[in-house]
């Protein structure tokens, strides 16, 4: 089952989800990890070189669209 997870937005989103950072960086992706506990997930720069793991309840640090 996929996991989907609330943005700071109140969004809805899941892997291969686009999301920015509440401090204005972005876009990243939602990737699913390697290796990770289940429901963990990936944030992924849009050039691949910045990634970042997160517990499920961290992607509350992010917006679901593009915060102006």
């Amino acid at each position: 089952m996929a996991s989907s997870y609330r943005t700071n937005d109140g969004g809805t989103v899941g892997i291969g989800s686009t999301v920015w950072g509440v401090n204005g960086q972005g876009p990243f992706t939602l990737v699913k990890p390697e290796s990770a506990p289940e429901g963990w997930v990936s944030v992924v720069s849009a050039d691949g070189e910045g990634w970042r793991l997160h517990a499920p309840e961290d992607i509350t640090l992010y917006y679901a669209t593009a915060p102006s």
